[in-house]
């Protein structure tokens, strides 16, 4: 922002609601001090939304507040399609949407995130048909074996590179992959282990970074860059629908590692 765009506050609205539909239908255009006043506004607003039991506790509740603001209101402000806010009060509305779709993107995993990613760079995937799929029509190891030699990939230095890489994951990561990703049975969300393990309110990033969840229409483009991109990168496959098998094979194989060596992760 300019210099120029450094105003005051805008006082002429009332009272703090007044206050937050006056700048949301001016958001293109606000000055900074304004920013800073319809932030404050929305926070103790939206401080006494009612939200799933996950956000009890003042610090997560705050952690969302800030991120819908931030994602939502801040940074669309010039590109949003959203119309003009007749009441303050349905931002109440608006922050339980965003709160579904937190915990819709926490409960993906990675090969179903994979799969989808798939899809939209262009892959054809019957409706019953995933990466999950995939894996128990592989079987034995044998099958992976063929599949990753064809690809140039050799079996056991994927094994001895996925011993390597849970060895470099935190404890919180490593509880994502043992209980979430790779779980035996049904997985358990990524924000009751972030709960249990007492692992603070950014879980929802460090899943993201760790590679298990994706935000809403990305693709494999850019997977690279979390910790499962770089590693699946680093055994020789490509990320890239082609692939679509092998990096199934690979999150195989890695989930296998996951298991045999993370038997007592909490």
């Amino acid at each position: 922002m300019s210099d120029d765009d450094d105003k005051r506050p805008h006082t002429g609205a009332g009272d703090a609601n007044a206050r937050i539909v006056d700048y949301w239908n001016r958001r293109a255009a606000l000055g900074r001090a304004e920013w800073v006043d319809f932030y404050h506004c929305v926070v103790r607003l939206l401080m006494r939304t009612s939200l799933p039991e996950e956000y009890n506790g003042q610090e997560e509740r705050r952690d969302l507040v800030n991120r819908f603001f931030q994602d939502k209101i801040l940074l669309n402000a010039e590109t949003s399609k959203a119309g003009p806010l007749q009441n303050a009060y349905a931002l109440h509305g608006y922050l339980k949407n965003y709160a579904k779709d937190v915990w819709r993107a926490s409960r993906k995993h990675v090969a179903g995130s994979l799969d989808d990613m798939a899809e939209k760079d262009g892959v054809e995937v019957a409706d019953d048909v995933d990466l999950a799929d995939d894996a128990a029509a592989m079987g034995s190891a044998d099958p992976h074996i063929d599949l990753l030699g064809e690809a140039g990939i050799d079996v056991q230095a994927v094994l001895h590179s996925a011993d390597g890489f849970i060895e470099t994951l935190a404890i919180g990561e490593r509880a994502y992959l043992r209980h979430h990703s790779c779980a035996d049975g049904k997985p358990e969300p990524v924000s009751r282990i972030a709960q249990r393990l007492n692992l603070g309110t950014m879980f929802h990033i460090r899943a993201q970074k760790l590679g298990i969840t994706r935000s809403k229409g990305e693709t494999f483009r850019g997977y690279e860059k979390t910790k499962i991109g770089a590693w699946l990168r680093s055994t020789g496959a490509q990320l890239d629908p082609e692939w679509r098998q092998e990096l199934a094979a690979l999150l195989i194989l890695l989930c296998q590692q996951v298991r045999l060596r993370l038997k007592e992760v909490a």
